[in-house]
């Protein structure tokens, strides 16, 4: 019985158990004191009887006779009715019995009231405990209801009360991981809007200051064009934010199903760099390509080439001309692991363990493209197939990001 697990609970029984056990040997005792007061009430009246009869000259073996009889006769029962001795006489015509029968009353009354008051004692005590247990686990409910998770539910012990209070201390566990959530996405959502409000500042101010240049020489056709083509650059800045913004919080929400398949990885860097080529030539800069033209990886072809392409961002927003960007791939028995690697400015060793926060940006970078959430949305995207996103890098001799996806085994 799962009820006797629990050891306030246990004890309460086992007293209960106890102290029936004490009523029953308490009975019997009072059993045998009332048979032995019985049989010395009953010697006591044949000394009496047989004393009297011997002083009125009746011989002793009629006596004895007498004593050892056990069958009663007429005359005998008509003398014992005529005399007033008879069983239903009242108890108080006997003096003897009557005592004994008050003693024999007032000893069971008085250890059945010691019984009842013991009894009611431990009850109470009991009751008081448990009522105790109650309340404290109500207030510390009540404080998980709060959001206070400070003090636990009593789980020491053994039994269904504790058993339940470990159900509701799992839930809360539950409720205290949901709750850190919400307060995690309510800042999450709060940097995310203060950083937008601050990114869309800069081509909303540009766009404004661009309009009312056109408006004020919508005449002058050179003028009109060159700032008709800084109000298109400002919104392609705006749209890409957007879009990029929505694929991190698609990717953080849970929402995205990546659809993991056998790719050429070759085919796979060939389309995430062919926007980049043309960048990359305008710049000055070589795009290599290193690696098993054979080799395979299991990925999301789509969101897999959009983390390569802005790896490959990344390196050209960070190399001069002249510069040379590599992506290399390879094979080991324990991963399959792709490098993009730059000769450009490297990255100093204050923003290493920042480059992969939202909308970071390092002081020398205010000068450059970018809007800060190429390197996060890369890290969601592979971190979410299950890979790692790492960097390496030293200040002056360029950066090397690499993406490994575990093989399995």
């Amino acid at each position: 019985m799962s009820i006797l697990l629990e050891r306030n609970t246990r004890h309460y029984y086992i007293f209960l158990f106890g102290l029936m056990g004490a009523f029953v040997l308490w009975t019997c005792f009072l059993s045998w004191f009332h048979g032995k007061e019985t049989q010395d009430i009953l010697f006591a009246r044949e000394q009496t009887m047989v004393s009297s009869l011997m002083e009125q000259g009746v011989s002793p073996a009629a006596l004895a006779n007498a004593i050892k009889n056990s069958q009663s006769t007429g005359e005998g029962m008509a003398l014992m009715q005529k005399i007033g001795h008879t069983d239903a006489a009242p108890v108080r015509f006997f003096p003897a019995i009557d005592q004994s029968v008050h003693l024999f009353a007032r000893i069971a009354v008085g250890m059945v009231m010691i019984l009842m008051v013991f009894l009611a004692g431990v009850t109470m005590r009991f009751l008081w405990k448990r009522e105790k247990l109650y309340c404290e686990a109500e207030d510390i409910i009540a404080r998980f209801s709060e959001g206070d998770f400070k003090k636990h539910l009593p789980q020491n012990e053994n039994g269904s009360i504790y058993q339940l209070f470990a159900a509701v201390e799992e839930l809360a566990v539950a409720l205290r991981a949901q709750n850190e959530k919400e307060q995690q996405m309510k800042t999450f959502l709060k940097d995310t809007i203060s950083d937008i409000s601050h990114q869309l500042k800069t081509p909303l101010a540009a766009l404004h200051m661009y309009t009312e240049i056109i408006a004020e020489e919508p005449d002058h056709r050179e003028t009109v064009e060159r700032f008709s083509g800084k109000t298109m650059q400002s919104l392609e800045r705006m749209e890409q934010l957007v879009q990029t913004l929505l694929k991190v919080s698609r990717i953080d929400a849970g929402s995205i199903v990546f659809r993991k398949e056998k790719q050429s990885v070759s085919g796979l860097v060939a389309d995430a760099i062919e926007d980049l080529s043309v960048r990359a030539r305008m710049e000055g800069k070589q795009l290599l390509l290193k690696g098993d033209l054979q080799e395979e990886v299991v990925c999301d072809r789509e969101w897999t080439r959009e983390a390569i392409a802005n790896l490959v961002k990344n390196a050209l927003d960070h190399t001069d001309a002249g510069g040379v960007i590599t992506v290399f791939w390879e094979r080991s028995p324990a991963m399959f692991r792709l490098s993009v690697t730059d000769d450009g400015c490297g990255i100093d060793e204050e923003d290493m363990h920042h480059i992969f926060k939202r909308f970071y940006r390092s002081k020398r970078d205010s000068d450059r493209q970018g809007i800060g959430l190429g390197l996060s949305l890369a890290k969601s995207i592979v971190e979410g197939q299950g890979g790692i996103l790492s960097v390496n890098s030293t200040p002056g001799e360029g950066a090397a990001f690499t993406i490994i996806f575990l093989t399995d085994m």
